[in-house]
């Protein structure tokens, strides 16, 4: 999925089963003043020199993860807050007006991330992704046409379990998380979405990582 994550695919008569992996970070030798924690990163790959194995940085597992197939309606990628995770709108409850299934927050768990497909996954859904959901970033979702905007792409809801306690910098915030359940680093899915508003942002939004 990314230059960050490790994975354990299951499928059984041809359909996706189960999803095991961990997320890695690196820590950048600096202390987050609000928490006392150390700050950590994702690994961001080669182009940034940091690719974990090669560069000189020393990646850990930060998350494991437990995965379930879906599928969720793309929203964006920038938004008043600045470039984020990006966000996807599911339903609470399977809804047989829903327009494909599994658009429903896993149950039980804690499950706060959804994750695309591309094509280039091992995923046996991967061979029908559609152009609209192949892309490789979030921000191509968004911006490179054919634009995923208010369109669905399967995919899978994760549940993340932090390894260690630390300060993840990441899309301009830096977030504490305590070794456990952990439901806010990478929360990107929403129930309900109103475009006309006017919403003002609730911190300063950055671009960077």
């Amino acid at each position: 999925m990314d230059t960050h994550i490790q994975l354990w695919l299951k499928t059984k008569n041809g359909e996706p089963k189960s999803l095991k992996g961990y997320l890695y970070i690196y820590f950048t030798g600096d202390i987050d003043e609000a928490s006392g924690l150390p700050i950590a990163k994702h690994p961001r790959g080669a182009k940034h020199n940091e690719s974990c194995g090669i560069d000189d940085i020393i990646c850990i597992a930060g998350w494991k993860l437990k995965g379930r197939a879906g599928a969720a309606k793309f929203l964006s990628h920038s938004g008043v807050n600045g470039m984020d995770h990006p966000i996807w709108m599911v339903n609470r409850a399977e809804e047989m007006s829903a327009p494909a299934y599994g658009m429903v927050i896993p149950s039980p768990g804690y499950y706060s991330h959804f994750h695309w497909l591309s094509s280039g996954s091992t995923d046996p859904r991967a061979a029908d992704v559609p152009d609209f959901c192949d892309k490789m970033s979030a921000g191509m979702l968004e911006m490179t046409d054919p634009s995923a905007v208010d369109m669905i792409c399967e995919g899978w809801f994760l549940q993340l379990k932090a390894k260690h306690s630390f300060a993840f910098k990441h899309g301009g915030e830096i977030i504490p998380v305590y070794k456990g359940a952990d439901l806010r680093s990478h929360l990107n899915i929403v129930t309900n979405y109103k475009p006309d508003l006017e919403i003002t942002p609730t911190r300063e939004g950055h671009s960077g990582m």
